[in-house]
């Protein structure tokens, strides 16, 4: 079993050196803004799983299905010039994996803003109680709201 820092040492050289392969001396048009997000390699460097994903476009649907059978007929080519790149005793099997996590991520960011946003409609449309309950000032005082340059409201007594 090999060192686990060189495991990971390998691993990037791979990412690397793929991304440099798809990018630069792959001719298939499928194949295009496709990132290497990340490679993970089996102890006895004899398998790796590389994870991809398309740059700007939802990688569901057929567009998905269409550039996984894009790698798949890469795979060959892509080992063999990744074999001719790097001193391995062994070049590993490829196994080219749709990564979604980044299409999750962002469905997960999207979520988040919209609950950010009905929060502050939802406070903007309770008005706000006086005394130390309600956030004003405590002894009935009458309240002026101003808005500053960064449109945060003050309140001012």
């Amino acid at each position: 079993m090999a060192d686990p820092v060189r495991i990971r040492r390998v691993a990037e050289q791979i990412r690397a050196e793929l991304s440099q392969i798809l990018r630069e001396e792959v001719r298939d048009p499928r194949i295009r803004l496709v990132t290497v997000t990340r490679v993970k390699l089996a102890a006895d460097l004899g398998a790796a799983t590389i994870f991809y994903c398309p740059l700007g476009e939802e990688p569901a649907g057929p567009r998905g299905r269409e550039l996984e059978e894009a790698m798949r007929g890469v795979t060959g080519f892509a080992r063999r010039l990744l074999s001719q790149r790097m001193k391995l005793r062994h070049t590993p099997d490829l196994r080219f994996v749709l990564d979604d996590s980044i299409a999750e991520g962002s469905q997960t960011l999207a979520l988040i803003r919209s609950l950010e946003l009905r929060s502050e409609e939802a406070a903007s449309d309770s008005p706000g109680e006086p005394g130390p309950s309600g956030g004003g000032p405590a002894g009935g005082d009458p309240q002026r709201e101003t808005e500053d340059q960064d449109g945060e409201t003050q309140f001012e007594a």
